[in-house]
């Protein structure tokens, strides 16, 4: 049984009159009158009595009363929990800029109040924001793929949910020897370097590029650091090959790299999640992680 056919027939039982009650409604009268007989079919007795118009049976006057007393009811529950919802501090939710798939996310917020707080994507450690309580909550990477980096995040109590995924491409420098196929191969990748741009994050890049690349290729690892992403419009990879999130603008505009989308014909992708503190007191901060969840 909706809600709405209920408040529906709480209008009818003012207007005493179909039509009345249809317009009030923004409805069609038959669209008005066949929700009446089907709410009378699921309860099993007459709430109107068409014979003498429009009329409540006893029922139906019995009946009302009771739907008018649980709609006011729900309704003051509704008002209570949002106030509720509204006394708890916002949530605070780490971003890096621009993040392609964060305003999609944020529309379920749904009036969970929050804030974004801009944190620069090489300034700390994975998810050391949680750790000292910089955010509540922190777009990344899934790392679920490392067993080492989910057992250390559980040690340290942050949760995490899977909320989309991100695809990837390979960067090579154009005199790269591998920079002329028109495709790559996995094998291909057989003894490449990798260049890690992150000091802070390299356990993870190098756990992530051996997630997506195997880890059965003979890959070396070579750290290149960058300031900031802005920096990669001018970093040299050398012999070695780069993974960039397929929105990276600073790699994509540079005209002296070649930039492979599939490996094995296959796109390359990896998922995003939110992480957070599991035992995080705020209930804003779960109720923005499910409606998050519910986005992939």
């Amino acid at each position: 049984m909706r809600l709405e056919t209920l408040r529906e027939f709480v209008v009818f039982a003012k207007c005493r009159n179909f039509s009345a009650a249809a317009q009030e409604l923004h409805l069609s009268q038959p669209a008005m009158s066949v929700h009446i007989s089907n709410l009378e079919k699921e309860l099993g007795f007459k709430l109107v009595d068409r014979r003498r118009g429009a009329e409540l049976t006893p029922a139906g006057q019995r009946f009302l009363a009771g739907v008018q007393s649980a709609l006011a009811s729900y309704d003051d529950a509704i008002r209570d929990c949002g106030e509720l919802v509204r006394s708890y501090p916002p949530v605070r939710i780490k971003t890096t800029g621009n993040i392609p798939y964060l305003p999609a996310l944020l529309e379920r917020a749904d009036g969970i109040p929050f804030e974004l707080v801009e944190i620069s994507v090489d300034s700390l450690p994975l998810l050391f924001e949680l750790d000292k309580g910089i955010v509540d909550i922190s777009e990344c990477y899934d790392f679920s793929f490392s067993s080492a980096l989910s057992a250390d995040a559980e040690r340290r109590g942050i949760a995490t949910a899977r909320v989309t995924t991100d695809r990837v491409r390979v960067c090579l420098q154009k005199d790269h020897p591998l920079a002329s196929r028109d495709e790559l191969r996995r094998e291909d990748l057989r003894g490449c370097t990798v260049a890690i741009t992150s000091s802070k994050w390299y356990d993870f890049m190098v756990a992530q590029a051996l997630h997506l690349l195997g880890d059965d290729l003979g890959l070396t690892f070579r750290m290149v650091p960058v300031a900031s992403p802005l920096a990669l419009r001018y970093i040299e990879l050398g012999d070695a090959l780069a993974l960039c999130g397929i929105n990276t603008e600073a790699l994509t505009g540079r005209d002296d790299v070649a930039l492979f989308d599939t490996l094995d014909g296959a796109p390359l992708e990896l998922a995003q999640m939110v992480a957070y503190r599991a035992d995080d007191p705020n209930p804003n901060v779960h109720a923005l992680v499910e409606a998050f969840s519910s986005f992939c």
